[in-house]
């Protein structure tokens, strides 16, 4: 196989499974603080389309990704989680771990799983 096909099979490569591998939030944390019609479920987000979702930020690390420092949230709601990454940045002011947040941007993958990448984001009050 040449080095060309096996780049033609990453690029149409399917999407990834749903973001329903972190745990969701218990009922009773998991309700959206914005209006239904503006965001939808993280478990029905799909690869390589714009999505905006809101949940409560469950976990927060800094990785290194090329030599760049990133910060990657994971943001859960009732329904799954996704990572929510921020490139070169170590901090964002106001997001620590139970911050409640609204992302959009393009759904992607990153370090296997689906996540945003450097998205618009709003806090919210639960």
């Amino acid at each position: 196989m040449s080095v060309l096909s096996r780049r033609r099979e990453r690029a149409v490569a399917p999407p990834l499974p749903a973001a329903h591998v972190v745990s969701p939030l218990p009922a009773a944390e998991a309700a959206s603080p914005l209006p239904a019609a503006t965001v939808v479920p993280i478990a029905e987000i799909r690869w390589r389309e714009r999505a905006r979702v809101a949940g409560r930020v469950r976990s927060m690390r800094i990785q290194p990704w090329g030599g760049v420092p990133t910060l990657e949230c994971t943001l859960v709601d009732a329904t799954g989680g996704v990572a929510v990454v921020f490139l070169g940045r170590r901090e964002v002011a106001g997001i620590h771990p139970g911050t409640c947040l609204a992302v959009e941007g393009m759904v992607g993958e990153h370090n296997g799983r689906l996540a945003i990448l450097n998205p618009t984001y709003d806090f919210v009050t639960a």
